[in-house]
C-alpha cells in the first residue's frame, strides 16, 4: 500500500513541476503482468477480470489508454457495481500490475409490504419484480415506488403514498426492501360547477368531459371516479369543445378541487373566461390550380355566418371518415404531396376570415402493386378485390376501399391488414398490401340430444377458400360445402352439397349450385323436400360498387304427410321458384364489423299460379344493419354498437294456396333443434313465438354493444343485447308495436375448425305463445350466428 501511494505522488509531482510537459511526453508503454480484484463480495474475481476485457500480456500506455476506459465501461454496463476503478499497483521497468477496485450493489434479503389492502401482495410483487438475492440499487428503489404508484392509479387510488427503503440486516451487503403504503381513498366526483360562463350552458360544459363526471343513482353505466390525470385531459377536451362552438379565446382561469375525506368525494369549481363568439365571414382558397374554389368549398361544407368550429374545419379540410373532405380531391387524383395551411384573420367585432393556402405538389402514379404474406390465397384472388392498379394515379380512397374489400374476404387477420405506400421518386410510388393468412375452413362432427328429435348427429365441412383446380392446396376463393345431419328414428335428416364460384371468367359474377334433401317429423310438420338451386349474381358499379344483385332458380319436390292435414295440405307438390335480391354491404369485417352497413332486400316467387309447378307464393324479406365504433383501445376499435332490423312477409297467390311449411316464419331461441329455418330470439325457447304452424309476417330488431377481446388468432367478442320480435299469422293481425322483448349478455367465438359458436344468457320479458308463461332467463348455445 505504501509503495502504491508513493508511486502516485511521484507521478503527480512529475507532471506538476515539469516546465514543458505535454500529455504525449508522459505516455509510456507497459505490458500487464498481473490483474487483481478488490471489494468483491458476491462476484468471482476471475469473472470480473474476464468481463473487463483486460488480460495478462496486454500492452497498454500509461497513464491513459482506451483499453482501460473500455474495461471500466464494460463493468459499469453489468449494472452490478456502484463504483469501478482501475488502479496501478506497481510498475517495474516495462511491466505494470493493475487492481480492479469495485463496490457492489447490495442484495435483497427479504421484501416487506405494509398496509396494502386494495391490492394483493402477489399483484404488487409482480410490479416490484424483485426476489430474494437479486441485486438492487437506490435508483431501482425509486423506480419501484413509481411503478407501485402507477398501479394504484390504475386501480382508482391516485393519491396513494408509497415509500420504499433499504434496511440493513445482520448479513453484510444484504438489505431488506421495505415498502410502506398509504392507499388513501377512492374519491368520487360529487359536483362540477363553472364560474364565468355566460353563453355556454353548464350542462354542455360538463358533457365535454369524458372521464370526470358526476353520477345520479339511475346512471348505472357511468363511473364518477375522480382521477387527477384524466381530469387534466378532460380540461383539454373542455377547451376543444368551447373552441368548436366559436369561442376560440376560451380559457380556464383556474380551478378549485375540494376533497371531502368524510364522504370521500370531491367538489370541483372551474373558473372560465369565454371571450367573444366568432363567426365565419369569408373563406378564401389560395394556390389551387387543379380544382376550382367552388369544388373545394363544397367539400369544406362550411357556410358564411356559422360559428367557427375548429374540429369541423380540420376534418372537412384534411380528412373525415367518408373521405369527402376537400383535400381528398387531391389525394384521390394523384396529388400525394398536397397539403394545406390555414390562416385565421380576425375581423372586428366578432368575425373571422379564413385563408386556406393549398400546396398541390407533383402528381404521383402507382408504379406497381405488391402483395406480401399470402401463403395460401392466390395473388389473383387478392388482386381482383383491389381498386389500385399499376399506372393509375395515386388514390387514397381506393386504398381504403381495397383494405375493406380484403377484410370482407375473411381470409386474413384484420388487425395486421395494412397497406404501405413506398416512394420510388417524386412522381412514382409502390403500394404494398401486407396480409396474414388465417384459416376459415370449418369441419363439423358432433353428437348430441334434442328434445324434438332425440339423439342427433352431424358431419360436414365448409371450404371457404377452395380451389377446384387445386383442391388439396386451396386458395382459389371458391366455396365448397357438404353437410349431413340426422335425428333419432329418422325424425330428422338433411343432406346438402353446394359450390360457388365468386368470380366467373375473372369477372365479378357469382355462379353457384346447391343440392339438398331434407326429412322433418316435428309436430305439426311431416315434410320431405328434395331439390336443387342455381344462383347467379354480380357486383354493381352503380349507385356505388358496394351494391350487388343476385338471382336464382330453385326446383323442389315437397311431400307433406297426411297426419297433419289440419295445418298443411297433404300430398306431393312441385315447386318452381325464382328469386332475386339486391344488397349493399360496406362492412369492414364479417365477424366483427366496426363500421359500415349491410342492406339486403330479397324476393322469392313460386310460379304455381301461372301453371309452372303446383306451389305458389310470394315471399319478401328486408334486413338492415349498421355498425358504429364507440370506443378505441390502443388506436384499435374495440367497442362497437350494432343495430339490426329484419322484416318478412309471405302470401299465397291463389285463394286455395297451401304454402310449404318450411317457407313460413318461426321464431324463438336459436332454431338449432327444429331442423328448418327459425328466426332467433334470445331469451325465449325455440319456436315459442307466433303461430305453432308458422306465421306469414315477421319482425325482429336488436341492438348489441360489442367488446372485442381478441381478433387474432382466435376472434372473440362479448356483447350485451336488447332484442324484440314477433311473428303474426296474417298481415291484418300484424301489430309492429306488439313485440316480445328480451335483454341479456353473450359471447361469440370464431374457431377455425368449427366456425362461429356462441353462448347467450337472456331474459324474456313477455309470455310465450305456446305456454302463455313469462319466458324468464334462458341460456342458449349458437352455431353460425
Amino acid at each position: 500500500m505504501k509503495i502504491r501511494i508513493i508511486l502516485r505522488l511521484f507521478l503527480l509531482l512529475l507532471l506538476l513541476f515539469s516546465p514543458n510537459w505535454t500529455f504525449s511526453q508522459v505516455q509510456k508503454t507497459y505490458t500487464i503482468a498481473d490483474i487483481s480484484v478488490e471489494g468483491n463480495t458476491f462476484s468471482d474475481p476471475h469473472t470480473i477480470i474476464s468481463l473487463s476485457g483486460l488480460n495478462r500480456g496486454d500492452v497498454i500506455t500509461f497513464p491513459y489508454d482506451a483499453k482501460l476506459q473500455k474495461a471500466i465501461k464494460n463493468l459499469w454496463n453489468r449494472k452490478q457495481f456502484s463504483d469501478v476503478q482501475i488502479l496501478v499497483d506497481k510498475i517495474s521497468e516495462n511491466i505494470i500490475f493493475l487492481t480492479i477496485k469495485i463496490k457492489e450493489y447490495p442484495r435483497v434479503s427479504d421484501i416487506t409490504i405494509k398496509n396494502n389492502k386494495k391490492i394483493s401482495k402477489e399483484d404488487l410483487m409482480k410490479v416490484i419484480n424483485k426476489n430474494r438475492g437479486d441485486i438492487i440499487s437506490k435508483y431501482e428503489v425509486y423506480q419501484i415506488e413509481q411503478r407501485i404508484k402507477r398501479k394504484y392509479k390504475e386501480e382508482g387510488l391516485p393519491f396513494a403514498i408509497v415509500k420504499a427503503k433499504l434496511n440493513p440486516t445482520d448479513k453484510p451487503d444484504y438489505f431488506e426492501l421495505e415498502i410502506e403504503i398509504d392507499e388513501g381513498f377512492k374519491y368520487k366526483v360529487k359536483s362540477i360547477t363553472f364560474v364565468g360562463n355566460q353563453n355556454l350552458r353548464e350542462d354542455d360544459l360538463k358533457e365535454a368531459f369524458k372521464e370526470t363526471k358526476t353520477k345520479h343513482w339511475w346512471q348505472f353505466w357511468r363511473s364518477a371516479k375522480f382521477e387527477p390525470d384524466k381530469y387534466k385531459e378532460d380540461k383539454e377536451l373542455l377547451l376543444n369543445y368551447a373552441r368548436n362552438n366559436g369561442f376560440i379565446d376560451f380559457e380556464i382561469l383556474g380551478d378549485t378541487i375540494i376533497y371531502d375525506d368524510n364522504e370521500k368525494v370531491v367538489n370541483i369549481k372551474i373558473f372560465v373566461n369565454e371571450g367573444k363568439k366568432y363567426f365565419i365571414r369569408n373563406i378564401y382558397f389560395l394556390g389551387n390550380t387543379v380544382f376550382p374554389n367552388e369544388a373545394l368549398l363544397r367539400r369544406l361544407d362550411i357556410s358564411k355566418g356559422e360559428p367557427f368550429n375548429q374540429e369541423k374545419l380540420q376534418q372537412n379540410l384534411n380528412g373525415n371518415k367518408e373521405n369527402t373532405d376537400a383535400m381528398s380531391l387531391y389525394f384521390d387524383n394523384g396529388y400525394l404531396f398536397a397539403r394545406s395551411e390555414i390562416q385565421e384573420i380576425r375581423v372586428e367585432p366578432d368575425s373571422l376570415d379564413l385563408y386556406i393556402r393549398v400546396y398541390e405538389g407533383n402528381r404521383v402514379t402507382i408504379r406497381k402493386v405488391e402483395i406480401v404474406g399470402n401463403t395460401k390465397t392466390k395473388d389473383k384472388v387478392i388482386r381482383r378485390e383491389l381498386y389500385t392498379y399499376p399506372g393509375d394515379y395515386f388514390n387514397r380512397s381506393a386504398i381504403i376501399k381495397s383494405v375493406r374489400a380484403l377484410g370482407l374476404l375473411n381470409y386474413f387477420n384484420p388487425e395486421t391488414l395494412r397497406p404501405d405506400v413506398k416512394m420510388v421518386d417524386n412522381t412514382k410510388v409502390d403500394i404494398v398490401y401486407q396480409v396474414e393468412e388465417r384459416s376459415t375452413d370449418t369441419f363439423n362432427a358432433s353428437i348430441g340430444f334434442a328434445g324434438s328429435f332425440g339423439l342427433t348427429g352431424a358431419i360436414g365441412f365448409s371450404f371457404n377458400n377452395f380451389s377446384l383446380l387445386e383442391p388439396l392446396k386451396g386458395g382459389g376463393g371458391q366455396l365448397f360445402n357438404f353437410n349431413l345431419e340426422f335425428g333419432q328414428a329418422n325424425r330428422y335428416r338433411t343432406i346438402s352439397l353446394g359450390f360457388t364460384e365468386p368470380w366467373l371468367f375473372d369477372e365479378p359474377t357469382t355462379l353457384g349450385f346447391n343440392l339438398y334433401d331434407t326429412r322433418i317429423i316435428y309436430n305439426p310438420i311431416d315434410l320431405r323436400r328434395t331439390g336443387f338451386g342455381i344462383n347467379i349474381g354480380r357486383r354493381l358499379r352503380w349507385p356505388d360498387d358496394y351494391f350487388r344483385v343476385d338471382g336464382g332458380i330453385r326446383i323442389q319436390r315437397n311431400n307433406v304427410g297426411s297426419g297433419y292435414s289440419s295445418y298443411y295440405r297433404p300430398g306431393i307438390s312441385t315447386e318452381f321458384t325464382i328469386s332475386e335480391s339486391i344488397s349493399r354491404i360496406s362492412l369492414d369485417n364479417i365477424f366483427f364489423p366496426t363500421s359500415g352497413s349491410r342492406f339486403t332486400w330479397s324476393n322469392d316467387l313460386a310460379l304455381g299460379a301461372v301453371g309452372i309447378g303446383t306451389t305458389d307464393f310470394f315471399k319478401t324479406q328486408l334486413r338492415f344493419e349498421i355498425n358504429q365504433t364507440v370506443m378505441k383501445i390502443n388506436e384499435l376499435p374495440r367497442v362497437v354498437l350494432n343495430v339490426t332490423s329484419n322484416w318478412g312477409y309471405i302470401t299465397g297467390l291463389k285463394t286455395d294456396t297451401s304454402i310449404n311449411p318450411i317457407e313460413l316464419f318461426f321464431m324463438g331461441g336459436t332454431g338449432l333443434s327444429s331442423g328448418f329455418p327459425v328466426t332467433p330470439l334470445r331469451g325465449y325457447p325455440d319456436q315459442s313465438i307466433g303461430p305453432r304452424a308458422g306465421g306469414k309476417v315477421l319482425a325482429r330488431h336488436f341492438a348489441e354493444l360489442r367488446f372485442a377481446v381478441s381478433l387474432d388468432p382466435m376472434p372473440i367478442y362479448f356483447y350485451g343485447f336488447l332484442e324484440a320480435g314477433n311473428v303474426w299469422s296474417s298481415l291484418d293481425r300484424t301489430d309492429p308495436f306488439n313485440l316480445k322483448r328480451s335483454a341479456g349478455v353473450g359471447v361469440q367465438i370464431f374457431l377455425q375448425a368449427l366456425g362461429i359458436i356462441g353462448f347467450s344468457y337472456g331474459y324474456g320479458f313477455d309470455k310465450t305463445d305456446d305456454t302463455g308463461q313469462i319466458s324468464g332467463w334462458r341460456f342458449l348455445f349458437h352455431i353460425g350466428q
